[in-house]
């Protein structure tokens, strides 16, 4: 499930939970945000200013036509990858990579 506020200019991804699943916290790194479920998975992020960070005009970002992520937890960092699709692009997916360094694991 995904979510563009153009006015705000951020952009929300989320994952479902599964029945086990509670939201536990967030990391805020940036104009990032992550949600952290009591598993330790990366159920959500939210990007603030997300047209600077794909240098991409809001045009492109009001055509989305779906979003996601993936993450990718080690011990001292997480990976994700976003991935976007919008009517409005060429090549019609635009990917970037993320690494966020942990001073303490998550759990």
């Amino acid at each position: 499930m995904f979510y563009y506020d153009s006015l705000h200019d951020i952009l929300a991804i989320h994952k479902n939970y599964l029945p086990d699943e509670k939201f536990k916290g967030n990391i805020d790194v940036g104009n990032l945000i992550i949600d952290v479920s009591s598993r330790g998975r990366i159920k959500g992020i939210e990007i603030i200013g997300v047209s600077k960070f794909f240098g991409r005009p809001k045009k492109i970002l009001k055509e989305i036509t779906d979003a996601k992520f993936t993450a990718r937890i080690t011990p001292v960092s997480i990976i994700i990858t976003i991935f976007i699709k919008s009517k409005l692009l060429k090549q019609k997916l635009l990917e970037r990579d993320i690494a966020i360094p942990l001073s303490k694991p998550i759990l």
